[in-house]
Formats: C-alpha cells, structure tokens, sequence
C-alpha cells in the first residue's frame, strides 16, 4: 500500500476520533481504513491505536507518530503547491453544511457558479439546522450564522446580515404604519419561536436601546414561514436580511422605523484544520467571500437605502445582539439559521 496515502489516512482518524468519521471523510470504505492502519503498524512494528467498539485511543508511539505524520504531509503539500501553482487543477470532493434556509435561499446558485469554474471538483451539500460536529462528522467547510463565533472554532467572518422590521403594503394601508418602537405593541407581530418566544424585540438609537414587548400573532421556528406571512399581509416580521432582503428590494415589504438599528447577525465559514487545508476548500472559502460582497461587515442583502440608515444607527449604539436572544457569546444564532461546532 501507499505509505503517504495511509499516513493521511492515520492522520484523518485522529483527528475525527473514529475509523468510520475518517472513512466517511475520505470516501473510503471502514474495511479500507483499517488496511491502512495495519499496514502503517506492519511499517512501524508499533501498535498506533488502541480500537475498541466504541472509540480509538492513540497510543504513546501513535501520538509521536502522528506529530510526524502531520509534519510531513505539510512539508509535501507546501511542495506540491508551490511546484504547480501555476499549473494544477484542484480536483476532489468537497463536503459542506450550512442551515437550511440559508442553504436553500443561497447556495445553489453560488454552488453551480463554482462546479463550472472547477470542473475536477465535485460537492456534497447538507443543510441541516441542527448543531454538526464539522471534524467528527468529516465535513470540510461550515457555515455558520451566529452574533458571535466560539473561539475554539476555526474559521473567518465573511459577510453581515441586518435585521429588518418589515410589512407588506397592504397590511399598512389597514393597519397604518408604527412611528415609534412603542407602538409595535400596538400590532400584530410574525416572530420567532425558538430557541425561546421572541416576545421582546430591542431597537436603538442615538446611543439608546428600547425593549418593546410585544404580544405575537404568530410564532414560528421558521425565517421563510415568516417571510410569507408577512409578504400575505399578517403583521410586522423581524428579519435577517437574508431571508427579507429580496422583498425590501423589490417593494414586496416596506422598512420600518427608519433609523434604528434591530441588530445584525454574522456570516462565518469554518473548516476544521488552519492547516492541511485542501486547494478545494481555499478556493471554495475565497470564492464564496467573492459572491457575497466581499467583506466582514458588508451586509449583501440591504437594499442600499435601508443598509445606509441600518449602518448609521449601528454606529451609534454598536451592533445588538439579535432581538430576542440571550446577551451571551454566542447569541444570535436564529432558528433555521445555523449551527456548526
């Protein structure tokens, strides 16, 4: 066998903690793995992991093998890149998670627009709003939509997305149109349903926030659910941009309270090693930072208009945390928004 290839394979097993999260990140099969291993300790005449049913311990020689290991594959990829930069082709499959409804609402376009500009790769896509154990479960790149990310996590902020009081036309003609925060108590609200009720929502301005307690018509754990009951008329929807910002821009809702800020959510990739990252995944990661706008605080989705009023506001108070959530790190973390860990 492949010395280098069951090095990698040795590697990848460590690091998820698993023979079968390594196969599956591999696309090789557990009776493939295994081969690997045991001819790795064939080589070395050392026993590298304990295996039991239910886990893998590295033994004292399997983590001084690992070290090495690790060592020399970076030295071989360095090689490699430096040597056919100009000239290779990334090739693989690349394997992403991201939250549903962001997955669903923006990935396939973007995800089609890199497939035919790298023809040799090809892509596994899960959307899912659970929290997804990236190494363990041998995904290369995550996104996530938090306030915040963990900082045992690796990975880059790549994009903003506002929050938005929205209604359609027609629910303003009948109901009119609130001026102050205080008066959203006054009208039916679409909000959200979990982690908790969203009963109070936070807008500020000038250097102050107001909590408005409101009295929801109805509760949801869905942004797109949302989205179109506030587009059929039915209340007042607070939104990410994301999900509202098409409609803001085409006239389908209306902004509300202009000028204060209703917090903002973060856009973040991450990818489960700062080294030994794939050609495949760089390129993925940069290409999507190139699609939505380019930067950490730019806001892709606000219509020009409400991003100017949203960006003044914010400077005067400092972002909120997502309305309705917990003043905690990792606030901000919408249902059917995200989650990666």
């Amino acid at each position: 066998m492949d010395t280098l290839e069951s090095m990698q394979v040795f590697v990848r097993v460590v690091e998820l903690g698993g023979l079968a999260a390594a196969a599956r990140s591999l696309d090789l099969s557990p009776a493939m793995v295994s081969k690997h291993l045991g001819h790795l300790e064939k080589r070395t005449d050392a026993r590298l992991l304990n295996r039991t049913t239910r886990q893998v311990r590295v033994t004292e020689a399997g983590a001084l093998y690992y070290e090495r290991c690790t060592r020399v594959l970076r030295e071989i990829e360095a090689a490699e890149a430096e040597a056919g930069a100009d000239s290779a082709r990334p090739q693989g499959t690349l394997r992403i998670t991201a939250p549903t409804e962001f997955g669903n609402r923006h990935l396939p376009v973007i995800l089609a627009s890199f497939l035919e500009r790298h023809p040799d790769i090809d892509l596994v896509l899960d959307l899912s709003n659970r929290s997804v154990d990236i190494v363990q479960e041998g995904f290369d790149v995550a996104i996530r939509i938090a306030r915040s990310l963990d900082t045992s996590l690796i990975g880059r902020r790549i994009a903003l997305s506002r929050f938005h009081l929205v209604a359609s036309p027609a629910y303003l003609e009948r109901n009119g149109r609130p001026q102050t925060p205080a008066a959203l108590a006054d009208h039916a609200c679409l909000t959200f349903a979990v982690p908790q009720p969203w009963t109070t929502w936070s807008l500020a301005r000038d250097g102050r926030e107001e909590q408005v307690r409101i009295s929801p018509r109805m509760l949801s754990t869905s942004a797109e659910a949302l989205l179109q009951a506030a587009l059929a008329g039915a209340g007042i929807g607070l939104l990410p941009s994301f999900v509202c910002g098409e409609a803001l821009a085409n006239g389908d809702l209306v902004p509300l309270l202009d000028g204060y800020d209703a917090g903002a959510l973060h856009i973040h990739v991450l990818f489960p090693h700062r080294e030994l990252l794939p050609a495949r995944t760089r390129l993925f990661i940069d290409f999507l930072v190139e699609r939505l706008g380019g930067g950490a605080d730019i806001d892709p989705w606000t219509p020009r208009r409400e991003a100017d009023h949203a960006a003044a506001a914010a400077k005067e108070t400092g972002d909120l945390i997502a309305p309705g959530c917990p003043k905690t790190k990792e606030a901000g973390i919408s249902p059917g928004l995200s989650s990666a860990r």
